[in-house]
């Protein structure tokens, strides 16, 4: 009598990132439509890796949500900046 053995192995593709700082703001988001965690210029330059003028351009070109807080600093919608990478 011979045995089988079956070996199953499951690849997940997903990415979960977790924000612990207080950086990240609850707003609306226009383009969402809803309720996100948004974060500012800083923040995004770290998530993104780039700083400066290229986070501006990749920003552009990848359709990251954009919106202005209440002390008029920029901010990033934290779902649509993840989409992208």
């Amino acid at each position: 009598m011979s045995t089988f053995r079956r070996t199953e192995i499951t690849v997940e593709t997903d990415q979960i990132l977790i924000i612990r700082r207080t950086r990240s703001v609850r707003a609306w988001c226009e383009d969402c439509g809803c309720e996100v965690d948004m974060v500012d210029q800083g923040e995004a330059e770290a998530i993104a890796g780039m700083s400066g003028q290229a986070l501006r351009d990749f920003a552009g070109a990848n359709h990251w949500h954009l919106s202005e807080g209440q002390d008029r600093t920029g901010l990033v919608c934290l779902e649509s900046l993840l989409k992208s990478k």
